[in-house]
């Protein structure tokens, strides 16, 4: 099984993107939301919903979890879940990839999860998403999430 297939799975799916790689999936979610955004006026929360929905729609029943997102409060520390699949965020956590993604500025793994802040275009984190797996995230996974939140460097939400 290659890299590319490591995190996605390898299962057939009717669709026939089930058995394909990872990086195929990516650029399927990443095309599929360029689409549908560019005919509308941008709404960052709603599109980060859209986002979570399509991500979880190719990558569920692989080794893909959970995934979601999670809003930072004004004071830059605290979090508020937002969208979630295929269930409502967990607790908040104190530690890890997720809370260490809210100061940087690319994507931070750890075993089994991945977490990338959400940038506005002034370099400040406004949201994380954050996907968790059976399997490790490789730098593949890192740079297309990467790719598909960089959508978001326009104002975050008021």
């Amino acid at each position: 099984m290659s890299s590319d297939d490591a995190v996605s799975g390898a299962e057939p799916g009717p669709d026939g993107l089930a058995g394909r790689p990872s990086r195929a999936r990516y650029d399927r979610v990443r095309t599929a939301l360029d689409r549908k955004w560019r005919r509308r006026e941008p709404q960052p929360e709603r599109m980060l919903r859209e986002l979570v929905d399509a991500l979880w729609d190719a990558f569920e029943g692989g080794a893909w979890t959970w995934c979601g997102v999670w809003l930072v409060g004004p004071d830059g520390r605290a979090l508020t879940p937002g969208r979630a699949l295929p269930a409502a965020a967990p607790a908040v956590p104190s530690s890890g990839p997720l809370v260490d993604a809210l100061a940087a500025t690319s994507a931070v793994r750890a075993p089994g999860a991945i977490a990338v802040p959400v940038v506005d275009k002034d370099g400040r984190v406004w949201a994380a998403l954050e996907v968790k797996s059976s399997s490790d995230f490789d730098e593949m996974d890192a740079r297309w999430l990467e790719r598909l939140v960089k959508t978001f460097r326009s104002p975050g939400p008021a």
